[in-house]
């Protein structure tokens, strides 16, 4: 074996080390990340009169609506995407209810970002302007740095030495 074959083989091995540790520790982290800045970006900012909240359970906040886009990171890369369906069932009636749209395009970038409007009556409503709930994911975690602290667990526990 060369060397540049040595060093291809350690770099893979490494570079799926990465990516484990990146779908399980790092993800983690993003995942409980999101769904705390959503509570405070989205839920605190004002109550609900047209609709019922799914906040844990099937919706916006929901842990198990923040997926890795395609289930695993690749090459040291991942993308984390939130799922959520608008609520269907939950407005006080179906008129009014928000649907065949992104949900969380729409909270986070607010009423006519790509079109998307609220299908509610109130016009400059609280729930009509921008809540980046992602935007502000990505602040919080470059202060916290939890990511990279995460990412030096995920690789300790696969027998790496990480500084």
């Amino acid at each position: 074996m060369t060397i540049h074959e040595a060093l291809a083989r350690a770099n893979q091995q490494l570079m799926s080390k990465i990516d484990d540790a990146m779908t399980k520790e790092v993800f983690k982290e993003v995942q409980d990340e999101e769904t705390a800045t959503i509570y405070a970006e989205v839920y605190k900012v004002y109550t609900p009169r047209i609709y019922r909240r799914r906040g844990e359970y099937g919706g916006l906040g929901d842990p198990y609506n923040i997926e890795i886009q395609g289930g695993a990171a690749v090459g040291g890369r991942m993308a984390v995407i939130n799922v959520t369906d608008p609520n269907p069932g939950g407005c006080t009636s179906d008129a009014v209810v928000t649907t065949g749209k992104n949900l969380p395009e729409l909270v986070e970038y607010g009423h006519g970002y790509k079109f998307y409007s609220y299908d509610f009556p109130k016009r400059g409503a609280a729930f009509m302007g921008p809540r980046p709930f992602t935007a502000k994911t990505i602040e919080n975690l470059k202060k916290s740095r939890a990511h990279v602290s995460a990412l030096k667990a995920g690789l300790k526990r696969q027998g790496i030495n990480v500084k």
